[in-house]
């Protein structure tokens, strides 16, 4: 079995290697092929595209394929032995219609596109195919309490193509974190998470099994324990001008349900409708329309899901907390659970306090201007959380249970454990 499985993998490779060196265009750039690569990622984070490079190590050659509608651009630049590169983008009209630069290396390719008028920039985040087994890949959103100290509790969403992105809880501080998968199940990824007090925190997670997680620290390891997991799914459209997307988690509840479409179903329809009318007005370039949605889950138990549902149209940001109540299957508005309507201008008050200096001063502005206009119930108290900025994200605070009693109605304080 193992020399039929070698004698396989030998084969693939020569069909590849073949395919790139028959490739007229390619052939006609380049001398003796040297080195060669396929890899496969993402555009502005969920847009998938495949990346085919070759080089003699004088000049790179290859192909830059957008998965949606399997448009193909040539790539072409001189080789570079920092790994770090600039090719050029040229659409099939032999026109140039951007630019990439940023990183290329055995197993990653981490650049920026960029329109050739400049006007435009997207992240390219990708990965060699033979690393991620994107079609076996099933993407999940978990819950892990890690045994360190200070604790440390992560909400992950392991999405498609190689990516995870979630929220880190120290000391009751909250901090966004995106990394990268390592193997074709994700059970092995890699992440930084910031630390007010002290340098970034790197940080590689290994799953053992179905339950737990062997999580390293800076070189220290410890126990992660799995407290939820719940599978994910990503809703696409994928137009000649541009893409949607929502990811959410599979919960198994038909208030849930119906609270998802009621909420997004207008917003899906008029995205569509608008991609369809720029599609006839034959308007040129692509990924000139950009909208995107997101459903997070910031804290699990066996009696409650809290999250945050965020999604992005030009112009405009649309955002919602809730509150899932699931022996009962009873779907939770802010409105429901508030003590009172004033109650999130005092918990806007008392975030901004607990939230004290902040290094960016810019940042710091805008977070005072905008206020905390979203409070989520979780184990350790209400988490006020900010508008979504295309500019400067969003900000979390947590507000202890004994501040938070005030602004939650007594009948839910049960479910938290207050």
């Amino acid at each position: 079995m193992m020399y039929r499985v070698l004698i396989l993998f030998l084969l693939l490779c020569g069909n590849l290697a073949a395919q790139m060196t028959n490739d007229p265009w390619v052939s006609s750039q380049l001398q003796k092929i040297q080195w060669e690569k396929t890899f496969k990622g993402v555009l502005a984070d969920y847009h998938p595209v495949t990346i085919i490079l070759a080089s003699d190590h004088k000049m790179v050659a290859g192909y830059f394929i957008h998965e949606g509608d399997q448009r193909r651009h040539r790539l072409i630049g001189d080789w570079s032995t920092t790994d770090r590169f600039q090719l050029q983008e040229w659409d099939e009209h032999d026109k140039l219609s951007g630019y990439l630069t940023g990183i290329i290396t055995h197993d990653l390719v981490q650049m920026d596109w960029m329109s050739a008028d400049q006007s435009r920039i997207f992240h390219v985040r990708a990965f060699p195919s033979s690393l991620i087994r994107i079609k076996n890949f099933k993407s999940v959103a978990e819950i892990i309490d890690i045994n360190s100290s200070p604790k440390v509790m992560i909400s992950v969403q392991k999405m498609d193509y190689g990516l995870v992105s979630g929220i880190a809880v120290r000391y009751g501080h909250y901090s966004r974190f995106e990394g990268y998968c390592l193997d074709g199940t994700c059970s092995i990824w890699n992440t930084v998470i910031q630390n007010p007090g002290g340098a970034p925190i790197r940080v590689q997670m290994r799953q053992k099994d179905a339950g737990s997680y062997r999580v390293t620290f800076n070189g220290t390891d410890y126990t992660g324990v799995i407290r939820s997991v719940t599978p994910m799914t990503v809703r696409q459209f994928d137009g000649s001008t541009g893409f949607m997307d929502l990811a959410f988690p599979q919960f198994s509840g038909k208030t849930f349900d119906t609270w998802r479409s009621r909420w997004i179903e207008k917003i899906w329809a008029d995205g569509i409708q608008h991609l369809n009318i720029m599609s006839r007005e034959e308007r040129a370039g692509r990924l000139i329309h950009r909208s995107s949605g997101w459903i997070e889950i910031l804290d699990e138990s066996d009696q409650f899901v809290s999250g945050l549902v965020t999604y992005i149209n030009p112009g405009a940001t649309r955002r919602e907390p809730f509150l899932w109540l699931k022996k009962e299957d009873l779907f939770l508005t802010q409105e429901d659970w508030l003590a009172t309507p004033e109650d999130i201008r005092k918990g806007s008050a008392m975030a901004l306090r607990h939230a004290g200096k902040m290094e960016d001063d810019v940042f710091r502005q805008w977070v005072q201007q905008t206020g905390y206009v979203f409070g989520l119930p979780t184990h350790a108290g209400i988490l006020m959380v900010t508008e979504f900025s295309m500019v400067y994200g969003d900000d979390l605070r947590l507000i202890p249970p004994a501040d938070s009693k005030e602004l939650i109605r007594k009948k839910y304080w049960k479910y938290f454990g207050w």
